[in-house]
This record gives structure tokens, C-alpha cells and sequence, in this order.
């Protein structure tokens, strides 16, 4: 369904709904390309990345509340001819759209991520 999506399996383990993570950056071009690079943190599994995601075929683009700061409560890719995607927000960009492909562009660990243990905690 999404094309690349194991490289972003073989950092996580699994394939995240994106709860909290951030847009670091959104574009989209003429030519009916969407991009995407998300900051996602699993903190109980203290990994991090930057994922790279593309989406071409674009057509039925809502997209709105585009902010200063835009953090996702989920992403959600439905299989389908067209795939529908839909960004649920916790904070700015939020919306729909359909496509013809999805693509994992790039996957970049943080490698030396720890979390931050909770005040109090021992």
C-alpha cells in the first residue's frame, strides 16, 4: 500500500499512526504532490525519526489550519483506488485528500533520543 513503508517498520518495529508527531515541513505542488516530513517520538520505546512521505495522484485536497506549529493525532492511509489519507490534528494542519501512490521518500533515526523521565520519577 505504501511503497518503502519497511524502512520506516525497521526503525519502529511497527507502522505508527503518527500520534504526536510533528510537521516539520508540507508542501504541495502543482503537479499533484503532496509532501510530508513528520518528527515521530514512540517514547516507551525511546525511538525517533524524521519520515518522509510523499503522495502523488493528489486530487479532493482539504486541507486546512495550516499554523505556526502543526502536530498530527493521527495519519491515516485507507487503501483504495484512489488510497484516502487523513490527517487528524491535535494542533494546525488538519484535512483530507485522495492519491494514486503513497511513498515512504526517506526515514532519518535519532538515534541518541532518550526521553526525558517524568518529575518525581525515580
Amino acid at each position: 500500500m505504501i511503497t518503502g513503508s519497511e524502512t520506516v517498520t525497521s526503525v519502529f518495529g511497527y507502522w505508527p499512526e503518527f500520534a504526536d508527531a510533528r510537521v516539520l515541513s508540507f508542501g504541495f505542488s502543482a503537479e499533484g504532490t503532496v509532501s510530508l516530513v513528520l518528527l515521530y517520538i514512540d517514547a516507551s520505546a525511546s525511538k525517533s525519526a524524521e519520515v518522509s512521505l510523499s503522495f502523488s495522484g493528489v486530487r479532493e485536497l482539504d486541507l486546512g489550519a495550516l499554523a505556526s506549529e502543526n502536530v498530527l493525532d493521527r495519519l491515516t492511509v485507507t487503501p483504495g483506488d484512489p488510497m484516502m489519507v487523513t490527517l487528524e490534528s491535535c494542533i494546525g494542519l488538519s484535512g483530507s485528500f485522495t492519491c494514486t501512490a503513497a511513498t515512504v521518500a526517506g526515514v532519518s533515526p535519532n538515534n541518541s533520543f532518550k526521553p526525558k523521565p517524568l518529575r518525581g520519577s525515580a
